[in-house]
């Protein structure tokens, strides 16, 4: 009890009060990550809800005093009455407070966009959305087979986006024949089979790199202070066979230009990985865990053809086999056998065309 006391307090602390009242404005974006890719998406100033860095307009908060309500989705619900938003957008599909919000709000249409790849143990980890009934009014989501999932858990209207940050960064041609491993470290994961599976593979991978003489090219994850013990882990695994590309501000669009510098593209588990898809890159692709939750692709049926491609173990012979066949299979094989047959897994909305027009509709109402 003390515990969770002290927590609250430091919670409380860190909450910023602002004793003027917020401009109202059309758009309301709730959760501000990566809320300025969203301004250079639709070329519009926002008002923003934070959950992360918490702001509180006082003269709005104000009245929950009065009643002893100091719930924070009592005060989203009277910031929202404030402003009057003709639109209120959110670039996170799992936080349930979004969804509560839209049951006050019946005329102000809530927009999702599907932040990243998801696979079936997500789905699992959002069962109390099904009880429920939660909904919203439009929802664009990475590719049409995860209409069918969301949809069992959330009331929608959906559309076939991609992923939004991938569609405004144009694509270059590839100039280098390395391997590029796009890196999943995250030193707060729990997930204890994960962590296996992720520490076997990079094993694996520095065992075949250096037998074969080559460097493995590593996209670090992170961007700030933890981008060095990132670095520290990975020369745990590979010592100096190994090239580390770093992503500074602005870190995303940098991330994909150096993605496309690459033919090869090796991913465990990340969008990023399924990005390099539409951006024309062979890719090797070895699941976080074997078994039904997590092939390759999913909600999409998993195809043979994906074998090529696909570890089906955590061996070397199978690690070896998957790099082999995509470094020695030609980009214009790949693209006849290959990317055909995964192009729907991301496709592109170049400069997120299909969202801007559906919201401009919605401003002019």
């Amino acid at each position: 009890m003390f515990k969770i006391l002290i927590k609250k307090i430091k919670k409380l602390w860190k909450i910023k009060f602002l004793f003027y009242l917020p401009k109202k404005k059309n758009i309301l974006l709730y959760d501000e990550a990566n809320s300025h890719i969203l301004k250079e998406i639709i070329k519009k100033d926002f008002n923003i809800i934070k959950i992360r860095e918490i702001e509180i307009y006082f003269w709005i908060f104000i009245k929950q005093i009065i009643f002893f309500d100091f719930s924070y989705t009592t005060y989203c619900k009277n910031y929202i009455k404030h402003i009057s938003p003709k639109v209120v957008i959110s670039i996170n599909d799992g936080k349930v407070r979004f969804f509560e919000l839209k049951k006050f709000f019946k005329k102000i249409p809530f927009v999702i966009i599907q932040n990243g790849a998801r696979d079936l143990s997500d789905f699992e980890r959002f069962k109390f959305f099904k009880s429920r009934k939660f909904k919203c009014d439009l929802f664009f989501v990475l590719n049409k087979y995860y209409i069918k999932p969301y949809r069992k858990i959330i009331d929608s209207n959906y559309h076939i986006l991609g992923a939004y940050k991938n569609n405004i960064v144009k694509v270059n041609k590839s100039v280098k024949d390395n391997f590029l491993l796009i890196s999943n470290y995250d030193p707060h994961t729990i997930n204890k089979a994960r962590i296996v599976a992720h520490n076997k593979l990079l094993k694996l991978l520095n065992f075949y790199f250096s037998s074969s003489n080559k460097k493995l090219h590593i996209l670090l994850r992170r961007k700030n202070s933890t981008q060095k013990e990132e670095m520290q882990f990975f020369r745990f695994f590979f010592g100096s066979n190994c090239v580390f590309q770093k992503t500074l501000n602005p870190f995303w669009k940098k991330s994909y230009r150096i993605l496309d510098k690459y033919e090869n593209i090796i991913s465990m588990e990340s969008t990023m990985g399924y990005e390099a898809i539409s951006r024309k890159k062979k890719l090797a692709f070895f699941p976080p865990h074997l078994g039904h939750k997590y092939w390759f692709g999913w909600p999409k049926p998993f195809q043979k053809k994906y074998n090529f491609f696909v570890s089906k173990n955590f061996s070397y012979t199978e690690i070896k086999r998957v790099l082999d066949n995509v470094s020695n299979c030609s980009q214009s094989n790949w693209k006849k056998k290959y990317y055909n047959s995964i192009k729907d897994l991301q496709p592109i909305s170049t400069d997120n065309m299909v969202f801007r027009k559906i919201l401009s509709n919605l401003l002019k109402n």
